[in-house]
C-alpha cells in the first residue's frame, strides 16, 4: 500500500490565513473522494487544533514563538513524537495536511526551525500568503529559504483575510509572484463568511490543488 501524501501548510508571516487554508483543503479534497487528516504538530494558545479537528501532539497555553512557549510551560519538544503521530495517519489517510505554527523559520526548540521538521517529515510545502503591499517580500524570501534547503515546494495560495474589493497590489501580486518566483499560484481564498461547506465548495473550487 503506497505512503499517503503529505502537505505541509507553512506561511509568510502571522495571520495570513494557514488554518482557513488547511479548513479549505481538507474540504475540497474530500469532496474530490480522498480521506484527509490534518494534524498541527505545535499550538501555542489559540483554539486551531480544536477547530480544525487536528491531531496535536505539542500544545502551550501562551501565545508565544514555540520555543518559548515550550520552554516556560516546561515542555520538551521532541520531533519523534511527531514523525510517530504522522506515520499513524499516514496509514488512515491518503493526504495528510500538516498546519505549521508560523513560517519556515519559526523555532521549535533550540537550534531546531519549522523547515526542518518539514524536512524530517519528508513533505511537500505549500505556502500562505497576504495579499497587500509588502507580499512580494516576504513571500520570495520565504520561497528563498524552502528552495536553499531543498524543500519541495507545491506551489503558492493567497488568503483574502479582510473583507472588502481588493487593492491595485491585492490584484496584482499573486501573477507578479508567480512570474518573478517561478513557483505556480494555486489560487486565491476569498474572504469566506460564513466559514461553511457550502460557502466553500461555492467559492473555492477554483484552487488548483493538483495532488
Amino acid at each position: 500500500m503506497p505512503k499517503s501524501k503529505v502537505i505541509f501548510i507553512t506561511a509568510t508571516d502571522t495571520g495570513v490565513g494557514k488554518t482557513v487554508t488547511a479548513y479549505v483543503l481538507g474540504i475540497l479534497l474530500k469532496v474530490q473522494g480522498y480521506s484527509v487528516g490534518i494534524m498541527k504538530p505545535v499550538q501555542c494558545g489559540g483554539n486551531d487544533a480544536q477547530f480544525l479537528k487536528a491531531i496535536n501532539p505539542f500544545y502551550a497555553p501562551e501565545p508565544l514563538s514555540p520555543h518559548l512557549a515550550f520552554r516556560r510551560a516546561k515542555i520538551k519538544f521532541n520531533k519523534e513524537r511527531v514523525q510517530d503521530c504522522l506515520k499513524k495517519m499516514q496509514a488512515r489517510y491518503d493526504i495528510v495536511l500538516v498546519e505549521g505554527a508560523g513560517g519556515l523559520m519559526v523555532p521549535l526548540a533550540k537550534g531546531y526551525y519549522n523547515a526542518d521538521l518539514i524536512a524530517d517529515l519528508k513533505a511537500q510545502v505549500i505556502i500562505v500568503s497576504r495579499l497587500g503591499l509588502g507580499t512580494i517580500n516576504h513571500t520570495l524570501l520565504t520561497i528563498n529559504e524552502a528552495q536553499r534547503r531543498g524543500l519541495k515546494i507545491k506551489g503558492i495560495i493567497f488568503c483574502q483575510t479582510r473583507p472588502g474589493n481588493k487593492s491595485l497590489p491585492e490584484r496584482t501580486n499573486p501573477e507578479e509572484i508567480e512570474k518573478l518566483s517561478g513557483i505556480k499560484v494555486l489560487g486565491i481564498i476569498p474572504y469566506l463568511k460564513p466559514l461553511s461547506q457550502k460557502n466553500i465548495l461555492r467559492r473555492c473550487q477554483d484552487l488548483k490543488l493538483n495532488v
